[in-house]
């Protein structure tokens, strides 16, 4: 049986979001109406703060370095950000009453105002909590493609195959349908991110993924070629080190490099990687590109545990 998802998963999301979401509203009539507001307003201008940090971030290192690090302009948004939203949390506690503080009908407006700031908010941790079980869903199955190519039955991951049973019984039915569209990542992120694990432990679909038409103008990118022959690089990325990775300075340099970013831009990753697992014929062509398309293999390849979806994977467990 493919891992599949469960109703009764579901409905106990179901159950825990919308104990959740009463939670928020009753904080939320206890808060009042002010601090309800500031705390929606802490949540935008938090998002915003921290965006702009890293971006600016980002901008100040490539200023002194060639090659910024990565991880700097993260580690200055999330601290801006999360600063930012403590900041006006705590300056909305000491300057505003709470709803009990009040009496007759302002006390009913600031609740019921209260009550409504609680609804959004909430609605947006929600949100936030789908993307990130939607996550680590993904990382669940990116795990069980790696045990697959090492020889593991999906039994020994047991956290993954709990991952991913919690994201498809997320997404089951009409009512999974419309979590989706509440997310603000597209599905075919989370599809990507599976097959570029497949696409990177098969060398016959590696070939093919090089055919595709524009790979070959991203590896004559300089960089992009000093990044492949960095024998770094291919060791960290065998032992899927993605620490080493990230701080490797020509994998800093690729992520950097404008005329990379550029033709990233408008690649259709997912087609290239259909292509290259063989669940697609013929690649795209876009203008500029040759018409021809790349020499197929005279077979069709095998891909392991293909369904549906290519990374579905044979395995059994019960509700």
């Amino acid at each position: 049986m493919l891992l599949q998802g469960s109703p009764d998963w579901q409905r106990y999301l179901f159950y825990a979001a919308m104990f959740f979401l009463l939670w928020e509203i009753w904080r939320g009539w206890q808060l009042g109406l002010v601090r309800g507001l500031l705390r929606l307003a802490a949540l935008f201008f938090a998002w915003v703060g921290g965006s702009a940090a890293a971006g600016t971030t980002g901008t100040v290192t490539a200023f002194f370095s060639k090659v910024p690090p990565l991880f700097a302009p993260v580690v200055a948004g999330l601290t801006v950000g999360l600063g930012i939203y403590l900041g006006i949390s705590l300056l909305g506690g000491l300057l505003f009453k709470k709803t009990q503080h009040h009496s007759g009908m302002i006390r009913w407006g600031f609740g019921i105002g209260g009550a409504l700031c609680g609804i959004f908010y909430g609605l947006i941790l929600l949100s936030a909590g789908i993307t990130l079980i939607r996550g680590l869903g993904t990382l669940g199955e990116v795990r069980l493609v790696q045990a697959g190519k090492e020889g593991r039955t999906p039994a020994t991951e047991q956290k993954a195959t709990f991952l991913i049973k919690l994201k498809n019984s997320m997404e089951l039915g009409v009512n999974g349908q419309r979590l989706k569209g509440a997310d603000p990542l597209p599905t075919a992120f989370y599809d990507n991110i599976v097959k570029v694990s497949m696409v990177t432990g098969d060398p016959q679909a590696l070939g093919r993924f090089v055919q595709y038409p524009g790979v070959s103008k991203l590896l004559s990118n300089p960089h992009m070629a000093a990044m492949l022959q960095d024998q770094a690089v291919l060791r960290a990325a065998e032992n899927r080190n993605v620490l080493v990775l990230i701080g490797n300075k020509q994998v800093q340099a690729v992520a950097n490099d404008p005329q990379v970013i550029a033709l990233l831009k408008d690649f259709p990753l997912g087609e290239a990687l259909d292509f290259a697992l063989g669940q697609q014929g013929t690649p795209r062509v876009t203008p500029g590109q040759p018409t021809t398309s790349p020499r197929s293999p005279r077979t069709k390849p095998q891909v392991k545990n293909s369904s549906s979806k290519p990374y579905a994977t044979p395995v059994s467990i019960s509700n």
